[in-house]
């Protein structure tokens, strides 16, 4: 199935796809637990969700034709299905929960999404591809041929987690291109979200070095 799908091919796929959505939410659930227990323990944790992507939406990114390469066969291909989201405090917190998620499930890409050049802010975040064990697998699971073998993951400080959703509607899902004032409103924004982050950060250091810094909330 390309992307430029008919709207007979469309509703197949709608209906393939809702079909499988009790499949995905028993899988959801046994990721979601896999990753709050990886992550037991270690401070600093916001919040650990996962989701199962709404049918509207995983026909709108089959049907995109800025893929590349376009999807073939969308039911196994698209990665973020079910996709999870790590929120923490601070900026090195990242990599504590990325090397507790690496030890947990086997990564087969990572992707650091931050803007290009230094003199601009904007969306950042960590994205994993991540293959999903055998163990959580849903009874039936290998016996289809219409199911992904990964999941997305997701990690973000509570800054880049603030700035990325409103932004996400507000403006990359916009219907048409933004006026000058509005993209430069949404800059301010993201830096803004930037240097909290980093100001953050001084404060952590500035209590770890005066022997202030408590444990803080981890995942429950």
């Amino acid at each position: 199935m390309k992307s430029g799908l008919g709207q007979d091919m469309v509703s197949v796929l709608i209906e393939q796809y809702t079909g499988r959505i009790p499949l995905l939410e028993e899988l959801r659930r046994g990721l979601e637990r896999e990753a709050i227990e990886a992550l037991s323990g270690v401070p600093h944790i916001d919040r650990v969700s996962f989701r199962v992507k709404e049918a509207k939406s995983f026909v709108s990114k089959a049907r995109d034709q800025n893929n590349s390469p376009e999807y073939s066969d969308p039911l196994v291909e698209i990665e973020d299905q079910v996709a999870g989201r790590i929120i923490v405090f601070f900026l090195t917190d990242l990599e504590i929960v990325r090397q507790r998620i690496a030890a947990t499930f086997n990564t087969v890409e990572r992707v650091e999404r931050r803007p290009q050049r230094d003199a601009e802010f904007g969306y950042e975040s960590d994205h994993l591809i991540c293959l999903i064990p055998p163990h959580l697998q849903p009874v039936g699971w290998n016996a289809r041929k219409d199911v992904p073998t990964t999941f997305e993951l997701q990690i973000r400080t509570l800054f880049m987690h603030a700035y990325a959703e409103p932004q996400h509607d507000l403006a990359y899902k916009a219907a048409k291109e933004l006026p000058r004032e509005v993209r430069k409103e949404l800059a301010w924004i993201a830096a803004s979200s930037w240097g909290a982050d980093h100001a953050y950060e001084r404060v952590r250091r500035w209590h770890s070095a005066n022997g202030q810094s408590g444990p803080g909330p981890g995942v429950s």
